[in-house]
């Protein structure tokens, strides 16, 4: 966290610091006054709005890839117990939570690709948008950074996947699964939520640009991406577990179905003096197997990722909020 914060910061008052030295504040002023929420078409307040973003984006984008793989290691290691093993055995099990380079080279040229695409996909499109001598101070600062942001977006949906697919796997490994007692599975719910957090957040800062001019395109396709990959970071890294409980409820079912027709055949046999009580407990037994939630889900759980998907309109909101407060503070 802290590793992001110092990048943005850094980048932050380099830019603002630049832009001070070259006097340009006085052009960025729309009608006399900074507005918030001002749809521009084109000039320095929408280039530098877009050059902030950007900064924001290349600290928080690294560290939460770097927080997908810690937070994966950690998981394995808090599972000591359910997958039985030792702490060393655990270990070698965590640090085996790595990423391939060959994974990491694809997944960044696609993301440079599509930083590539980017300026086409947002009007008004300049006649050459990768020509340097067309560019402002503040278009530089963010046709340097889109390609890096770009990648890093990338390398972290990357490592979302590989992530949540081994801990889905590593499930296969737990020695026993209680179903009356399912809490020893929350490490793999905590990893989901927290891979749905890391996706958000990074929406949460392309959404400081929802209202500027040619941006409703491009963040409808960025939107439903990483809500889509939000839905699959949550389920995949149960869905090994998932697959165990209903392995166990199944076998459990069989065993207790198979009790009560025993117990049946006791019933209706002529030598039985009395009826007994065991027919009752397998009854309520199986009722009890049945009711077990075959996803280690709970209402908790939902609340949490509804609130999550809402942190993109408090983000906005918090961008105007601060962008009106600068305003009143420097002009």
């Amino acid at each position: 966290m802290w590793l992001g914060i110092s990048i943005s910061g850094v980048l932050l008052v380099v830019l603002l610091a630049s832009e001070t030295l070259l006097g340009r504040w006085d052009e960025i002023l729309v009608g006399g006054e900074l507005d918030p929420l001002a749809k521009v078409t084109s000039g320095e307040l929408r280039d530098i709005r877009i050059a902030i973003v950007h900064c924001l984006g290349i600290g928080y984008l690294p560290a939460a890839f770097m927080y997908v793989l810690q937070s994966g290691r950690r998981t394995v290691l808090g599972l000591q117990g359910a997958l039985d093993c030792t702490r060393k055995e655990c270990e070698a099990l965590a640090a085996s939570l790595r990423l391939s380079r060959r994974g990491l080279v694809i997944t960044g040229a696609i993301g440079f690709t599509f930083a590539l695409l980017t300026p086409y996909l947002v009007p008004p499109v300049p006649p050459s948008p990768w020509n340097p001598s067309t560019w402002g101070p503040e278009v530089t600062w963010h046709r340097i950074l889109n390609p890096m942001t770009s990648v890093w977006a990338w390398w972290l949906g990357y490592a979302v996947v590989i992530v949540s697919v081994r801990m889905s796997r590593i499930a296969k490994k737990l020695n026993h699964l209680n179903l009356l007692d399912l809490s020893p599975l929350a490490p793999f719910t905590q990893q989901g939520l927290t891979n749905v957090l890391l996706l958000i957040g990074s929406l949460s800062i392309w959404s400081l640009m929802m209202f500027e001019t040619g941006f409703g395109q491009l963040l409808m396709i960025i939107g439903v991406a990483t809500l889509i990959s939000t839905a699959f970071a949550l389920i995949m890294p149960v869905r090994g577990v998932h697959e165990r409980i209903q392995q166990s409820k199944d076998a459990e079912l069989y065993w207790v179905n198979s009790k009560i027709s025993e117990q049946r055949d006791v019933l209706q046999s002529p030598n039985t003096s009395r009826p007994g009580s065991g027919m009752a407990d397998l009854i309520a037994y199986k009722q009890l197997v049945e009711g077990v939630p075959e996803w280690p889900f709970t209402k908790s759980t939902y609340t949490r990722v509804v609130l999550y998907t809402l942190l993109p309109l408090v983000s906005w909101g918090i961008g105007i909020i601060a962008e009106e407060i600068v305003a009143r503070a420097l002009f």
